[in-house]
């Protein structure tokens, strides 16, 4: 009799101690899936920072900044910042938009603007006399003054043509402002008379002066 107690108990004590291993197993195979998974979302996690690092880094370098500097006939001419790749017409609204004496002929304000440029819009202004009669021998010339017989006033300089002698008999106009003339005619032609303050150094103030005596 107690020897079939003593089998009982010894049988109960194995099924224990094999159901305490199962669990062991159980418990095992558990952790090592739950770390896994754990694994599997911090690499996910890290391609996903990656990946928006990445792109920051894209829209930091399309959305670069460039500096213009935009003057002549425009509302608010002085320095904006604009995203490269900006067309001109859109600096020229930034800059409050053309002035009613722009002229919008000598510019493609389709054009893209680069870092540090200065970019000057002309000014237009055509002069006409409606009291001179049709069959008036006065010529008007493209600057508004009048001739006769088609020659012009020999007392006027031209700004286009005068050579840095003649710029020199001008108020206000020393060598360095002469050779300023000349550069900026060089890869410009002056259009009208107000065209010269588009010349650096060269303000309302001196063109005040200077305006009766010249042409182009």
């Amino acid at each position: 009799m107690l020897s079939i107690v003593v089998d009982k108990i010894r049988t109960s004590f194995e099924d224990l101690i094999r159901d305490k291993r199962a669990l062991i197993k159980v418990l095992s195979i558990a952790l090592i899936l739950m770390l896994a998974l754990v694994f599997k979302a911090y690499n996910s996690g890290q391609n996903d920072i990656e990946v928006e690092a990445a792109s920051e880094n894209s829209e930091k370098e399309t959305s670069r900044e460039v500096c213009v500097d935009i003057g002549g006939a425009v509302q608010r001419p002085g320095v904006y910042r604009v995203a490269e790749g900006t067309r001109l017409y859109e600096v020229i609204e930034l800059a409050g938009g053309l002035r009613s004496d722009a002229d919008t002929d000598s510019v493609n304000q389709a054009s893209y603007v680069e870092d540090g440029i200065k970019i000057i819009i002309p000014i237009y202004s055509e002069i006409i006399s409606e009291e001179t009669p049709a069959d008036d021998p006065a010529d008007i010339s493209s600057s508004g003054e009048i001739s006769f017989s088609g020659i012009a006033d020999p007392s006027l300089v031209n700004i286009n043509i005068a050579d840095k002698e003649q710029l020199k008999t001008l108020a206000g106009i020393g060598d360095a402002k002469a050779d300023r003339i000349i550069e900026y005619r060089s890869k410009n032609t002056f259009k009208n008379k107000e065209d010269i303050m588009l010349v650096k150094g060269i303000g309302s103030a001196i063109y005040e002066k200077i305006k009766d005596k010249i042409v182009v």
